[in-house]
């Protein structure tokens, strides 16, 4: 797979990163076993169920993602890659504007993180929460 590299979160409290070394950004990146392929299409099909979702890039490897927030319109985005050997998707997702994001992009990345693990137990609501 080819290597891509990810954003990496600036001093604003507005993203999270698998990849950040400090408390307030980071997140532990997904697990997985298997094939790379069945990985990425797991995730994309949880991505898609996802309200106001884009997927802007998906190649061997590799999602770009941008959330868009009902109400103001508001653009985040994501980036997913995923390391076979490690068993792991690494990921970075930040407010593409603004200095706060009020915890939006650690919350829908654990959402996504749940219903990565367990896809048959959540169900995202026409809100854009599980239930």
């Amino acid at each position: 797979l080819p290597v891509k590299v990810l954003a990496v979160c600036s001093s604003r409290p507005n993203c999270v990163s698998s990849l950040a070394t400090d408390k307030a950004h980071r997140m532990p990146p997904f697990r997985f076993s298997g094939p790379v392929q069945v990985a990425q299409e797991r995730l994309l099909r949880v991505i898609r169920l996802m309200p106001r979702s884009e997927i802007v890039k998906d190649e061997p490897g590799y999602i770009a993602v941008i959330f868009s927030s009902k109400v103001f319109g508001f653009v985040d985005e994501a980036e997913f890659v995923f390391d076979e050997k490690g068993g792991e998707i690494n990921f970075y997702s930040g407010a593409r504007t603004g200095y706060y994001d009020f915890g939006v992009n650690r919350l829908r990345l654990e959402k996504i993180r749940q219903s990565f693990i367990e896809p048959k137990w959540l169900k995202w609501s026409s809100r854009g929460r599980l239930f």
